[in-house]
């Protein structure tokens, strides 16, 4: 399994309302995607940036989604929205019950 933190921080709060916008398409087009586990939108309650958090079968499949329509249609529509490139993370499952502590470190440690 892999997980996917992608870490967008906005220009201010109506980027902010916009990319939130343009996610809902993306992630109801995502989680129909063959391979799909898991695909949400968080916000961070003490600074303003939004945290993508998906999980995939394998990363021949997150390959794929990255080459889909949806995917590319919101990247482009973000491009102005964001104060800076996106901080992606990708993870690669190793002890599945360990694997929400695993994330949350993880959050902690990069972000």
């Amino acid at each position: 399994m892999i997980f996917v933190l992608a870490k967008a921080i906005p220009n201010d709060d109506e980027a902010a309302k916009k990319i939130i916008q343009f996610s809902e398409d993306l992630i109801d087009n995502s989680r129909k995607e063959k391979g799909n586990i898991e695909y949400n939108l968080y916000s961070d309650s003490e600074e303003l940036s939004l945290l993508f958090v998906e999980k995939w079968e394998s990363i021949e499949i997150l390959d794929s989604h990255l080459q889909t329509e949806h995917f590319i249609k919101f990247g482009n529509n973000i491009a102005n929205l964001l104060a800076q490139d996106f901080i992606i993370n990708v993870l690669k499952q190793i002890l599945l019950k360990f694997s929400f502590i695993l994330i949350f470190f993880l959050y902690m440690v990069v972000f």
